[in-house]
């Protein structure tokens, strides 16, 4: 106890002789070694908190946050409540828990309906649970399809009764909603999704199947001919925009260096024609003789000039019937003809017409905007004789764009600021504290320094030193009084000189005592 006692004795004479900005130094570099180490804590304690469901209806919101409850969870809740966020470290965790449960939002249950069947169930009650079971089944495997997030499948089911005679109460029908991942789903994955639902129910056709997504457009209304018209039409929508989405791009990827990208504004329409045409030519060149045919009758002179050719006709030549001789000539030729057959089609999406607008906040000059039109009309492929036209209007209004600042952050998502206030507040700290002594031990040189001086100054017997160099000039006797007199007249300078001359004096009469003596003082600092 006492030497617990006698510690803090210590501790509490050293601090009362420590300097008022040593005092300040330790207590500074204290205060920010506790904040240092409680930031650390808090980053590496804190509770970092992810997604665990989102989009959630109120009734599937309220039985996860019960269960979240029971299991003594902290969590959070975002959206007006439809999104529910936990530790990140549990996210994963409990997903797998709550899938073994079959506890999982928006989630359906399949043919395991019957694995709690009991022996009270009646047929009606295995009815209606099959047509559950079903639903579930057709719930799952649609909404695993990579452009649907989620599906809602509601059946009819026919009454197999042997005493019902209506063909029309035992067709099933079948009703689905899409909720998908982007705005849009091809036809060929909506065919899909017909086919899979006429395939899980009896007595199910195509034709009875509706189709629709989450912002009520029908997709699939049992017509195969309107489904391939209204898919045909929604594939060259998205063609026509992601064509007119491209020529934007570029466009802005061209003009973003001279100007910024918030300053330009790019509008493009494209007028594309889907039509497909199919064109066959046929050209006939170089006719050949292939054949010839000649007839003759008459008397001789006549036949002679049929074979001799002094005809004048050179494909057929008959000659009127003489009453006399009753002659006649005939003469056919067959020509073989080059013949070159050219079949072109036109694939759709061709382009029509071009329509560019060009809007840029500032003041531009018309020389500047020439420029700017000439480019945009080389990045789009300009064609006059399409009717293609390119407008660039310079707009000098005020940019109302609120600027953000965007914290820098680390890779662990912690603000810089975090790291950087306690480094600095320890390295000035620690700057603080290093002049501080430093100076101190200055003070402490210079003192040792003046002590050695009074002593000299007080000494009776020459000293050598810089006054006996022979290079150096002695000082002058009006100085050396004005140092040497007020010395003198010190209380504490009086009392050294005694001890001083005591010293000497005691070396002197006992020279073996103060040799000894010195050898102990030096063992002990040695």
């Amino acid at each position: 106890m006492d030497k617990v006692k006698d510690f803090f004795g210590n501790l509490k004479d050293k601090w009362s002789n420590l300097n008022r900005l040593v005092k300040i130094a330790i207590i500074a570099g204290l205060i920010s070694i506790l904040a240092a180490g409680g930031i650390v804590y808090y980053l590496n304690t804190r509770v970092e908190y992810a997604v665990l469901f989102s989009n959630l209806s109120d009734a599937d919101a309220g039985t996860v946050t019960k269960d979240l409850e029971d299991q003594d969870i902290k969590y959070k809740l975002k959206d007006d409540g439809k999104t529910i966020l936990v530790d990140k470290t549990k996210v994963d965790q409990y997903r797998i828990d709550m899938a073994v449960d079959n506890k999982l939002p928006d989630s359906s249950q399949g043919y395991e309906l019957f694995d709690d069947t009991s022996m009270m169930t009646t047929d009606e009650d295995r009815k209606i649970m099959y047509q559950r079971a079903t639903t579930g089944e057709l719930e799952r495997s649609i909404g695993s399809l990579n452009a649907v997030k989620k599906a809602k499948v509601m059946l009819t089911m026919p009454d197999d009764d042997v005493f019902s005679d209506d063909a029309k109460g035992k067709k099933a029908k079948a009703s689905v909603a899409l909720t998908l991942n982007g705005n849009t789903i091809s036809n060929s994955a909506v065919k899909g999704i017909v086919e899979l639902t006429t395939g899980a129910v009896k007595g199910l056709t195509a034709e009875n199947v509706k189709v629709v997504d989450s912002n009520g457009n029908v997709l699939a209304d049992g017509n195969n001919d309107n489904d391939d018209l209204t898919g045909a039409n929604s594939k060259y929508m998205q063609i026509q925009k992601q064509f007119e989405k491209q020529l934007e791009k570029k466009i802005t990827r061209v003009l973003g260096p001279l100007a910024d990208g918030n300053k330009i504004s790019v509008a493009v329409n494209a007028d594309l024609n889907f039509d497909a045409l199919e064109r066959k030519t046929t050209k006939y060149s170089n006719p050949n003789l292939r054949s010839e045919n000649v007839q003759a009758n008459g008397n001789q002179e006549q036949i002679q000039q049929a074979q001799t050719g002094q005809t004048d006709d050179n494909v057929s030549n008959v000659t009127g019937d003489n009453t006399d001789n009753g002659a006649s000539y005939s003469r056919t030729i067959n020509n073989e003809l080059d013949t070159d057959v050219t079949k072109q089609v036109s694939a759709p999406g061709t382009v029509k017409r071009l329509t560019t607008s060009v809007a840029i906040r500032g003041d531009v000059s018309g020389d500047q905007q020439a420029q700017i039109k000439s480019i945009v009309r080389s990045a789009i492929g300009y064609d006059k004789d399409r009717g293609d036209k390119v407008t660039v209007q310079a707009l000098d209004v005020p940019d109302t764009t609120p600027k953000v600042h965007k914290t820098k952050t680390v890779k662990n998502n912690v603000p810089w600021w975090y790291i950087a206030l306690p480094i600095g507040v320890i390295a000035i700290a620690g700057i603080a504290a290093f002049l501080i002594i430093r100076k101190k031990r200055q003070d402490d040189d210079d003192d040792y320094y003046d002590d050695d001086y009074d002593v000299d100054v007080t000494d009776d017997s020459p000293q050598p030193g810089p006054t006996s160099s022979a290079n150096s000039e002695p000082l002058p006797e009006a100085k050396q009084e004005e140092k040497a007199v007020p010395l003198q007249e010190k209380p504490e300078v009086k009392e050294r000189q005694a001890k001083d001359k005591q010293a000497k004096d005691y070396a002197q009469t006992n020279p073996a005592v103060t040799a000894e003596l010195l050898k102990a003082w030096m063992k002990d600092h040695h």
